[in-house]
């Protein structure tokens, strides 16, 4: 499913139309929700089951081959990692537990600050008093 945000901010219809089509031209299987202010429900993004390999396969028959061609990537995009697994003398941040409010915090100032240079963030994390990890990925 792709969320086509920020709607309220385009004042003519045919510009919304001509960015679906263009979204429909990277992935014609997808439906494609309109939304301002990210207001949808959480039902209609989670648990829909939206990838399904047969269907892939047949977009991209090479998508499980290892042997493939290269991938290209663009040089001006980098990566930035945070390890707590790392050897204790390479670990640029402590070992254990995260704490809810102050990630909370961090990421939000985070994504205030550099936002816009970001592409995805993701990372499994364990948060205190949690009795399970997490997976995040936005």
């Amino acid at each position: 499913r792709l969320l086509l945000n920020k709607t309220d901010l385009v004042s003519e219809a045919e510009e919304l139309d001509r960015i679906e089509a263009r979204l429909r031209g990277i992935n014609g299987f997808a439906p494609i929700q309109r939304c301002a202010h990210s207001d949808v429900s959480v039902g209609s993004v989670l648990g829909i089951n939206g990838f399904d390999l047969q269907r892939a396969l047949k977009a991209s028959p090479t998508l499980l081959d290892a042997r493939g061609g290269e991938t290209k990537h663009d040089a001006s995009v980098t990566s930035v990692s945070i390890d707590q697994g790392a050897a204790r003398h390479m670990r640029t941040v402590q070992q254990g537990a995260l704490d809810l409010a102050l990630l909370q915090s961090w990421i939000s100032q985070l994504l205030e600050e550099r936002g816009g240079d970001m592409y995805r963030m993701k990372g499994v994390l364990h948060i205190a008093h949690a009795e399970q990890r997490f997976v995040y990925h936005a």
